[in-house]
C-alpha cells in the first residue's frame, strides 16, 4: 500500500531560474534586492526641498488627476518613472539632511529641464520616485529622454536613477495604465541594477505576473501572462508561467496546451518538459509522464526535480530499483532533501534492503523530525522486523498526530492498536482510515469482534 497525500499545485509547478531553482521565471535573471521606500507618512510630514525649489509641483493623486486631464486630446504618449537609488537607505543610516536635499534637488532639476526641452511635465508619485509625460512621443523618443537624463545625473556624481519606460496605445491598456506599466518597467529594471533603463515589454509582464503569483494571486497572473503574449507570442517563459498557473487552477488541459506551445518554441528548454510531465503524472497518465521525464533528463543537465520526480514516479510504477537510481541521483545533488530520503526508504525497502531503508527513513527524520510519511514506514518497517515495539508504536502514533488526514498513517496505527488488544482504540483509527479512503473493512471487523 502506498501512501497518499494532499497535492500542492503551487509548490509542484514551478519554472527555472537562472540560479538553477525552479522558480517562476524572472527572464533568467537574477533581481537585485532593493529595501522598500514607499512610506505611510501623511502628506504634511512628507513636504522636503521640492516642495520649496517646486511649488507648483503635484504629487501622488493630485499629479494622475492633473495628467489625464492634460492627456486627454493626445492619441499617443509616453511616460517614465524615475526612481533616485538607494534614497531609502542613506536616510536610515542617519545621513546628513543636506546631501539628501541636494541630491533631490539637483536630480529633479535635471526631471525638470528634460520636460520642459521636450515638452514634457512631471510629478512625483512616491517621496523618491518621479513621474514624467510626453504627450505626443513614443517609447522609443522617451528612452532617448531617459538616456540623456542618465547622463545629466551621472554628471552630477550624488545618485543614480532608475527608469522604467511605457507608452499609449498599447493593447488593451487604458491612458491611466501607462504610468503602472512604467513602474512595471521599473521593476523590470532592478534585475539590471541601478542605474538601468528599461522599456514595459512581455518581460516586464511576465515578472509582474511572477510576483502576483508568489503573492497566491493566480488569476491576476494569468492575466499580466496572457497580456504579455499579445506583445510575444512566441516568449516561452510565459507560455510556462501561463501554464503552471492553469496546472495549480487544476485545469491541466490548458497547463499541457501551454506547456506544448512552449516546446515547440523552444524544444530543448527543460521546464515545460518537466511541468507536462507532472501533468500527466497528477492525472494518472504515469507512461506518458515518464516520456516527459525522461526527455527533460535526455537534455544533460543534472537537476534534483528531474531525478526526484522520476525516481518516485518510477516507484509508482513498481519499478522501484530503477527509482532507487534517480533517487540516488537527486540526493547527490540535494543530500538534506529529507522528501528524497523518505521515497529512497520506500524503493529500498520495496526490495528487501530493510537495513537501508531503516537508515534512510532515520535520516529523514533527524533532518526534518515533523516527517510523518519518514515516522509511520519507520514505525512499521520496525513492527514487521519485530524489533524496537515501543518506538514502532511512538512514531506511527506521531505521524497520525502530524499528519491526521493520511489513511494510511492511521491504518497503521490501528492495527498496532490491534495487536496490542486495544480495540476501541484500534476501531477509533481504523474507521478514519476507511472514512480517508484507506481500505481497512477487514481490521474493522476485527476490532468490532475483539480479536
Amino acid at each position: 500500500m502506498k501512501e497518499t497525500a494532499s497535492t500542492d499545485y503551487h509548490d509542484l509547478f514551478q519554472h527555472r531560474s537562472s540560479s538553477n531553482e525552479f522558480l517562476l521565471s524572472k527572464a533568467d535573471l537574477k533581481p537585485i534586492l532593493r529595501s522598500k521606500h514607499k512610506t505611510e507618512k501623511k502628506e504634511d510630514e512628507q513636504k522636503d526641498i521640492l516642495n520649496t525649489l517646486f511649488p507648483s509641483m503635484l504629487s501622488k493623486e493630485p499629479f494622475m488627476e492633473y495628467a489625464m486631464k492634460q492627456l486627454a486630446p493626445f492619441l499617443a504618449f509616453a511616460a517614465m518613472i524615475v526612481r533616485i537609488d538607494n534614497m531609502d537607505s542613506f536616510e536610515q543610516e542617519g545621513r546628513n539632511p543636506a546631501d539628501m536635499d541636494k541630491a533631490l534637488g539637483d536630480i529633479a532639476g535635471e526631471i525638470n529641464n528634460i520636460c520642459e526641452a521636450e515638452n514634457g511635465f512631471w510629478g512625483r508619485p512616491e517621496r523618491f520616485e518621479f513621474g514624467c509625460y510626453f504627450p505626443g512621443e513614443d517609447a522609443s523618443a522617451c528612452l532617448k529622454f531617459a538616456v540623456k537624463l542618465k547622463a545629466k545625473v551621472d554628471k552630477l556624481g550624488v545618485n543614480t536613477v532608475t527608469t522604467g519606460v511605457a507608452a499609449y496605445p498599447a493593447f488593451i491598456y487604458r491612458k491611466n495604465d501607462v504610468i503602472i506599466n512604467a513602474g512595471k518597467a521599473l521593476e523590470h529594471a532592478d534585475f539590471f541594477g541601478p542605474g538601468s533603463i528599461v522599456a514595459f515589454d512581455a518581460v516586464s509582464l511576465n515578472i509582474s505576473g511572477d510576483k502576483l503569483y508568489q503573492d497566491g494571486d493566480i488569476d491576476g497572473a494569468i492575466k499580466e501572462f496572457k497580456t504579455a503574449l499579445l506583445f510575444d507570442p512566441d516568449n516561452v517563459n510565459v507560455h510556462n508561467s501561463l501554464g503552471v498557473c492553469y496546472g495549480v487552477l487544476g485545469d491541466f488541459t490548458k497547463a499541457i496546451k501551454e506547456f506544448k506551445a512552449a516546446m515547440k518554441f523552444a524544444p530543448k528548454e527543460i521546464m515545460p518538459l518537466y511541468n507536462a510531465g507532472l501533468v500527466y503524472h497528477l492525472t494518472g497518465k504515469k507512461e506518458k509522464a515518464l516520456k516527459y521525464f525522461n526527455k527533460a533528463g535526455d537534455l544533460g543537465e543534472e537537476l534534483f526535480e528531474i531525478n526526484f520526480q522520476t525516481g518516485k514516479l518510477l516507484l509508482d510504477l513498481g519499478k522501484h530499483e530503477e527509482g532507487k537510481k534517480y533517487l540516488e541521483k537527486a540526493l547527490e545533488i540535494k543530500p538534506e532533501s529529507s522528501v528524497a530520503l523518505f521515497y529512497l526508504g520506500e524503493s529500498l525497502a520495496a526490495t528487501g534492503k530493510k537495513d537501508e531503508a531503516e537508515a534512510a527513513y532515520q535520516k529523514a527524520i533527524k533532518i526534518n523530525p515533523n516527517d510523518a510519511a519518514s515516522l509511520s514506514s519507520l514505525g512499521w518497517l520496525y513492527e514487521k522486523e519485530n524489533k524496537n515495539s515501543d518506538i514502532s508504536f511512538a512514531f506511527c502514533k506521531q505521524s497520525v498526530e502530524i499528519n491526521p488526514d493520511n489513511g494510511l498513517f492511521r491504518l497503521r496505527l490501528g492495527r498496532l492498536y490491534l495487536k496490542r488488544n486495544l480495540y476501541k482504540e484500534a476501531l477509533l483509527e481504523l474507521e478514519k482510515a476507511e472514512k480517508l479512503g484507506c481500505e481497512s473493512g477487514m481490521y474493522i471487523k476485527m476490532a468490532r469482534n475483539g480479536k
